[in-house]
């Protein structure tokens, strides 16, 4: 056994996770994540023209009401893929390269199993599931068929995540770009067809949210007949320890997002009901195009730099653990202040661009926008102090900060601010929660940065 041991240590001591410089590393698989996100963003822009121009407010507005599942996949997809793939890590780092590929085999058909039941779960109760997501009478009937139509690539969407995330500990990002944008390219392909060409309506927009991330499960292909230690084993006889360490370090990104999950449904809910079908489309166009791009880049460098993390974790090289923190940090408020600002000076064409001529939906959507994304740069660090904690397996803390900005902070200001303020208060209740989420990301920010100098000077 301990012969084994050896060889996989002199194994794994050769890959660039623990040799090359962080901060290379960092941008490499930050930025080749980045930029396969890139792919999708540019499909959510035009998914935002297409729907807008295409099917008008209404069908921006039956988008926000299902926007709770797209989250909830987001959620499960991201969760067991950073799960499963810092188990692998860990284990990687620590030279037990045949642990680290039962963890990848065992975790993969899990999420499996378990998409397929949420699918048919949802699906057969597809009316229910849009009345409780908010939707009215105008939007009901559209809701009820995309929910049916996007639950046939539920299950492709959440597992293909998992894949995508295993690629980068395989020390594959190139191959995950690719694969994420091939799906972003069909998508937004299917999207343009059907609502221009076959005036399909409101299917094609169910097709297209099932492409979208489904797809990503092309990347099967690699890890099936590609020379990797990592492949998919028809094995169903699972390790339940490390599957339960897996489901255990997936929660923070899990309840991340659900946590989004819940303020968007509350911020329908509370738009439905004080404010107009206008409101809610404006909601729809910031939160699914606007702060869907803003978190791709946050999701982006945190996804990119776990593996990373993990691996120099299980290896006992605080001193890279350490530089890697301070990087993703710091690089990440720099990148979204960036992309805030050059929104907030471009804000009327931006806007314009995804209301589709609607001069009313543009006016109230740029004030709606300007304000709620004005301090994501702020608050987004809570979220790259959470997955860095995840990385290193300490799941309480990546869980309260991971929750902090939207359920913490952000919903119960949301709720009180509107019953105040009326709909203006659903807006400012984002830059509110920023700055409160910063504050408390700073001081735990700083406090691990003297954790790790105390490890190394022992």
């Amino acid at each position: 056994m301990e012969n084994e041991k050896s060889v996989d240590m002199s194994d794994s001591n050769s890959h660039e996770l623990g040799t090359k410089g962080v901060s290379y590393l960092f941008f490499k698989y930050g930025f080749l994540t980045l930029l396969g996100m890139g792919a999708q963003a540019v499909m959510v822009i035009l998914e935002g023209l297409f729907i807008g121009n295409g099917l008008g407010a209404l069908g921006l507005a039956t988008v926000s009401v299902v926007m709770p599942l797209e989250l909830l996949n987001d959620a499960l997809g991201g969760a067991l893929g950073i799960g499963v793939s810092t188990v692998s890590a860990l284990k990687k780092g620590e030279g037990k390269i045949k642990q680290a590929q039962k963890a990848f085999s065992d975790g993969f058909w899990a999420t499996v199993i378990l998409s397929v039941l949420l699918a048919l779960l949802i699906g057969l109760n597809a009316s229910s599931i849009a009345s409780l997501l908010g939707a009215q009478s105008a939007t009901h009937a559209a809701a009820t068929t995309f929910i049916r139509i996007f639950m046939i690539g539920y299950p492709f969407a959440i597992s293909g995540q998992v894949i995508v995330s295993m690629l980068r500990v395989d020390e594959q990002p190139g191959i995950g770009t690719i694969v994420m944008s091939f799906a972003a390219i069909l998508a937004a392909t299917e999207l343009y067809y059907g609502i221009f060409i076959a005036k399909w309506g409101i299917i094609a927009v169910g097709i297209y949210y099932g492409m979208s991330i489904g797809l990503f499960f092309t990347g099967i292909f690699y890890f099936l007949f590609a020379k990797t230690k990592f492949k998919i084993r028809f094995d169903f006889k699972f390790d339940w320890k490390m599957l339960k360490d897996s489901v255990n370090i997936s929660m923070p990104f899990f309840l991340v997002t659900m946590s989004s999950f819940v303020f968007t449904w509350v911020m329908n809910v509370m738009l439905g009901k004080f404010g107009n079908s206008i409101d809610v489309a404006a909601f729809g166009i910031v939160n699914g195009y606007i702060f869907y791009i803003l978190n791709m880049v946050t999701v982006s460098f945190t996804t990119g730099m776990q593996p990373i993390v993990s691996y120099n974790f299980g290896a006992k090289l605080q001193k890279r653990v350490r530089g890697l923190l301070n990087v993703g940090m710091i690089t990440n408020m720099v990148v979204i202040a960036g992309i805030t600002l050059i929104f907030v000076i471009f804000s009327h064409p931006i806007i314009a661009f995804f209301a589709g001529g609607n001069a009313v939906l543009t006016k109230v959507t740029i004030s709606a926008a300007v304000t709620m994304v004005c301090l994501t740069a702020l608050g987004s660090t809570s979220n790259i102090l959470s997955g860095y904690y995840q990385a290193i397996n300490k799941v309480k803390i990546s869980v309260f900060l991971g929750v902090t900005k939207f359920l913490i902070l952000g919903t119960p200001l949301l709720i009180v601010l509107v019953l105040t303020l009326g709909v203006k208060g659903a807006w400012v209740s984002q830059p509110a929660a920023d700055v409160f989420a910063f504050v408390i990301a700073v001081f735990i920010w700083r406090k691990e940065l003297k954790h790790i100098n105390k490890i190394e000077a022992y």
